[in-house]
């Protein structure tokens, strides 16, 4: 396979996309230099200082980089296509195929072998070693259960979990999500505020709309163990899976045949699927269509999947819900005929219409972002999201999905 050099790769970049790729990855480049002078300098740093870089990755993309380099240069990898993609697919810095549909092929070229193979085992050790992935997780948990969130309220969570977990070195933290790629790549300040959401999220606008079309403004609490649970595992997160709702989700997706990484894939595409099933979701089936032992179940069986599926999905925190379940909302639709069909559609019933609900605002404390603002956070690169085809915000004039949409897809 013919690869590209790192140099030429790096080249392919617009001016200021190199500054947010060396911001992302821990160096700050003047925006005085010329594009070829950002691209020298930017090959220079990879080269020089791998550890350094590497240790400003997220979890998902170091053991990615780990991998790819104990599999060897030039060894292509077979995974399943993610929800969102991974900072070094999307810049160009591993290779990847996906001509295949049934697989996502990734592998690393010789030269990006040789520049991280001597380190990646030191910093992936050294990033458990200093709780930076332990911070990520949780933050990333947070993202997961709420959706979205607003960076002050984002801000106080994770540092009331921090205080509570390592005695509030607010400083050691600060330091952690100001550098933290998640924080860059996943802040925005839009129409719609200063936020932080989950890179799971695709549509922040549909979410915001929805929060305000039913007048939802109270946050639900979480404990920072169901933070951790909901953060660890990227890019393929399980939610729930403690309660039990979620106990015997994974209890039946054993006996129709998952186990191992195809198991927790189920569980992670019931989790995303469930986040819309307010309206009807025949998707959220579809794992338990693909299961193996799908074609043996008889009627009463594939019946009682379904509900478990339902109860599961009635019960998990839902994003425009803030972190409420549907159950907890009361807008819990388990017993809608299309979820109990594997291949006829049957239509809602006629002017059925959704209740509204009250609930009392919990209880969060919120003594830390209010001290600390939220200017010690970076603004990622404080691009609103646009259409695909738009012309990209920052003014490049390219197209937003072959601009800063690359790195926010």
């Amino acid at each position: 396979m013919k690869e590209r050099t790192l140099h030429t790769i790096l080249d392919g970049f617009q001016k200021m996309e190199l500054q947010d790729l060396g911001s992302i990855l821990g160096t700050e480049m003047s925006s005085r230099l010329r594009k070829s002078q950002l691209v020298d300098q930017l090959h220079t740093y990879l080269h020089g200082q791998p550890c350094r870089w590497m240790s400003h990755l997220m979890e998902r993309d170091v053991r990615l980089l780990r991998e790819l380099v104990h599999a060897g240069p030039e060894k292509v990898q077979y995974q399943d296509f993610a929800d969102y993609p991974s900072l070094l697919e999307v810049t160009g810095l591993v290779q990847f195929d996906d001509s295949d549909e049934n697989f996502h092929k990734v592998w690393i070229s010789r030269e990006m072998y040789d520049i991280v193979a001597p380190d990646v085992d030191k910093v992936l050790r050294s990033c458990e070693k200093s709780g930076q992935f332990e911070v990520e997780r949780v933050a990333l948990g947070y993202l997961n259960l709420y959706g979205i969130l607003p960076t002050e309220r984002f801000i106080d969570l994770v540092m009331d979990w921090y205080e509570k977990a390592h005695g509030g070195d607010f400083k050691r933290l600060s330091k952690m999500l100001h550098q933290s790629p998640l924080v860059k790549m996943y802040r925005y300040t839009d129409e719609w505020g200063d936020y932080v959401c989950s890179p799971c999220v695709e549509n922040v606008e549909e979410i915001f709309t929805q929060r305000k079309a039913l007048g939802r403004k109270e946050f639900k609490p979480f404990t920072p163990a169901e933070a951790r649970e909901a953060g660890a595992g990227a890019p393929y997160f399980t939610i729930g899976m403690k309660t039990p709702e979620g106990m015997r989700l994974e209890q039946m997706y054993r006996r129709v045949g998952y186990e191992g990484y195809e198991l927790v894939k189920a569980q992670h595409d019931t989790w995303m699927e469930a986040q819309y099933t307010v309206e009807q979701n025949d998707a959220l089936f579809q794992p338990l269509l693909e299961s193996p032992m799908s074609p043996e179940l008889d009627e009463d069986s594939w019946l009682a999947c379904c509900q478990i599926v339902s109860d599961y999905a009635d019960s998990i925190p839902k994003w425009f819900l803030c972190g409420y379940s549907a159950r907890e909302a009361d807008v819990a639709k388990a017993d809608w005929p299309a979820w109990h069909t594997r291949r006829e559609e049957e239509p809602l019933p006629a002017g059925e219409e959704y209740p509204h609900w009250s609930m009392p605002e919990p209880t969060i404390s919120d003594g830390y972002a209010g001290d600390l603002n939220t200017d010690f956070l970076p603004l990622g690169f404080a691009i609103p999201h646009v259409a695909a085809d738009d012309p990209c915000p920052c003014g490049s004039g390219l197209r937003y999905c072959r601009c800063h949409g690359k790195f926010l897809s």
